[in-house]
């Protein structure tokens, strides 16, 4: 684990598909924030640095069940009040297209599933305090 709270993975290795579309290489990574609020640039720069291409994170603190581009990553969100524990899901700009479902079962649980290559990924965001 990093020294700011960033733990990412391991690429994926394998032939998924045709040589350049599948899912080797991609980053995923996992953080509990804390908050997001006044953080999502500094956020968003961090998973730059880092090479990350997915992150799921925890504790955004920010309400509702919507989606919102920052600077080249998309966050998808959910949380039903301030109250309760929040997961977020931020995807790059180079993997976004190949998003096809985003389901948030509650205010811990999330995931999207995506199309890389020929592939289907599914991503799961939990949070457990």
């Amino acid at each position: 684990m990093a020294s700011n709270g960033l733990a990412l993975s391991c690429p994926l290795r394998g032939n998924w598909g045709r040589k350049g579309v599948g899912v080797e290489g991609i980053r995923f990574a996992s953080w509990n924030i804390g908050t997001l609020t006044s953080k999502s640039i500094e956020i968003v720069k961090i998973l730059r640095r880092h090479r990350a291409n997915i992150a799921c994170i925890q504790e955004t603190k920010w309400v509702g069940a919507n989606a919102r581009e920052i600077d080249g990553y998309k966050l998808w969100y959910s949380a039903h009040s301030r109250s309760t524990n929040r997961v977020g899901t931020l995807v790059g700009r180079d993997l976004v297209d190949g998003v096809v479902e985003v389901r948030r079962s509650s205010d811990r649980i999330m995931s999207i599933k995506l199309v890389v290559g020929v592939k289907m990924l599914n991503v799961v965001c939990v949070y457990t305090p």
